[in-house]
């Protein structure tokens, strides 16, 4: 309890600190600048865990154990000022442009994978419907097990009995598994392509400058 005490001291005087500290930008340094910055999505979050762990203390060990677990799960809240860590955007940024810049391989991939997915399952659903009813009854059951298979989650539960299905499945799981890993390689040669790109970028610009005070030398000694 009084660790949980210190914590919420701790992070009222953060969220304190922080209204207090937004007038340094011009457009938070009225009242009404402050009530703007209040409203920002984090904050938000940061008062409604403030305000739900001074709730829990108060309802302490006396209190309705269901409501205090509620409350203290609200807590978890706070794992999405981990967020906050990339101010600027860049990772966020930096993953848009490689999906966008590699969208049409990437739709072709889902495209196939789909389909894969669609014969894979309808087919084990007709071949195994009458020998194995319990895990191959309707084409949901089927469905389920086609996404378990071709994303190499494997759970067990569900596998065919006859050989033809077995057959089919493994066919099916050949084929599917190779174009569902697809955007994974698109992704990470996309990544490092973009960071050669950025790389490039930084020292052709780190040249320019020496470059451009070199070519002014010149012209000021003219000039003087």
């Amino acid at each position: 309890m009084f660790q949980e005490i210190i914590i919420v001291i701790v992070f009222g005087m953060e969220y304190i600190l922080r209204m207090w500290a937004a007038g340094c930008r011009s457009r938070y340094q009225t009242w009404r600048g402050r009530l703007r910055f209040a409203r920002r999505p984090f904050v938000i979050i940061d008062l409604v865990v403030i305000v739900a762990s001074v709730v829990v203390l108060s309802l302490g060990s006396h209190g309705n154990v269901f409501a205090a677990s509620a409350l203290r799960g609200l807590r978890f809240l706070q794992i999405l000022r981990m967020v906050r860590m990339d101010r600027r955007g860049g990772t966020w940024k930096l993953l848009g442009s490689v999906v966008w810049a590699h969208r049409q391989e990437l739709l072709t991939t889902a495209y196939i994978g789909f389909l894969a997915l669609i014969f894979a399952s309808f087919s084990l659903y007709l071949i195994e419907k009458d020998e194995n009813p319990e895990d191959f009854g309707n084409f949901a059951k089927a469905l389920y097990w086609g996404v378990i298979t071709l994303l190499t989650v494997g759970y067990g539960d569900a596998t065919p009995d006859t050989w033809l299905g077995k057959l089919v499945a493994v066919g099916f799981s050949l084929l599917g598994i190779s174009f569902f890993m697809l955007p994974a390689g698109i992704l990470g040669s996309g990544f490092a392509l973009k960071v050669q790109e950025q790389a490039r970028q930084k020292h052709f610009a780190r040249r320019r400058h020496p470059a451009a005070a070199l070519i002014q030398v010149p012209s000021i000694e003219y000039n003087t």
